[in-house]
């Protein structure tokens, strides 16, 4: 019989109560972690809400699995019903909300995990798109307070549960209100000691203000070189929270 996920996650799969944070230096260290951290890794319940460059990464995180099943192998599903967290361990992700409406996609996450998800998952997390901060539209500082606002709300509602912030992917122009976005985000990390995703510096590779030319065939999705970073910093994501790495 099967442990209840948050049990499972007690008794075996320990998150560390630290701040992480995964940037473009941990891109290199995936490839470096021990089979026993992925394994850790592994047991883990993840819930994911993201559009289509989260959909690059998981892709991506496919053909990582494809090339190396022995290391990089992960359960997943799409559109989860609780009960596939109940039975499983591994990847639960969705689409959230609509694109180029960052309140609505903040909205629809912070129902989802409230009304669905808190209680079968250890780890929750949604990303915004480069097209929901173009450099004329929402206001990056109002975004922000609303993401705050209702991720610290559901953290109050479900402790157990560790909360992973994203930064707003990049495009190859047109990037300030992304970066002020990035700016509020890892500040607000590093001093409230939260788990952080760079997507943003993965994708400048921590130089510039831009999504590196290599990395994309479109301007803002990523392409095969893209997103095999991401998807390995991903995997030093998934260890880190697993308490390995």
């Amino acid at each position: 019989m099967r442990l209840s996920p948050l049990l499972a996650l007690l008794l075996a799969v320990p998150l560390p109560a630290e701040s992480i944070l995964v940037d473009h230096t941990s891109v290199a260290k995936a490839d470096a972690l021990p089979k026993e951290a992925l394994d850790r890794a592994r047991k883990l319940d993840v819930l994911f809400g993201h559009q289509s460059v989260g959909g690059n990464i998981l892709e991506g995180l496919s053909e990582l699995a494809e090339a190396k099943p022995d290391r990089y192998a992960l359960e997943r599903t799409e559109n989860p019903e609780a009960d596939w967290f109940r039975e499983n361990d591994g990847l639960g992700d969705f689409a959230v909300g609509e694109n180029e409406d960052p309140m609505r996609k903040i909205e629809d996450f912070r129902t989802r995990v409230s009304e669905t998800y808190g209680d079968v998952v250890s780890v929750a997390m949604f990303k915004l798109c480069f097209v929901d901060l173009p450099e004329e539209g929402a206001d990056p500082k109002e975004v922000f307070e609303a993401a705050r606002t209702a991720i610290e709300g559901l953290e109050k509602e479900h402790p157990k549960v560790v909360f992973v912030w994203w930064t707003c992917p990049l495009a190859t122009d047109g990037n300030s209100a992304r970066l002020e976005y990035a700016r509020l985000v890892r500040t607000y990390c590093r001093e409230k000691g939260k788990a952080l995703f760079d997507l943003a510096d993965i994708e400048c590779d921590g130089k510039g203000d831009a999504l590196k030319q290599e990395w994309t065939d479109d301007g803002g999705h990523l392409n095969e070189a893209g997103r095999a970073r991401a998807a390995r910093a991903f995997w030093v994501l998934l260890a880190r929270l697993a308490g390995a790495g």
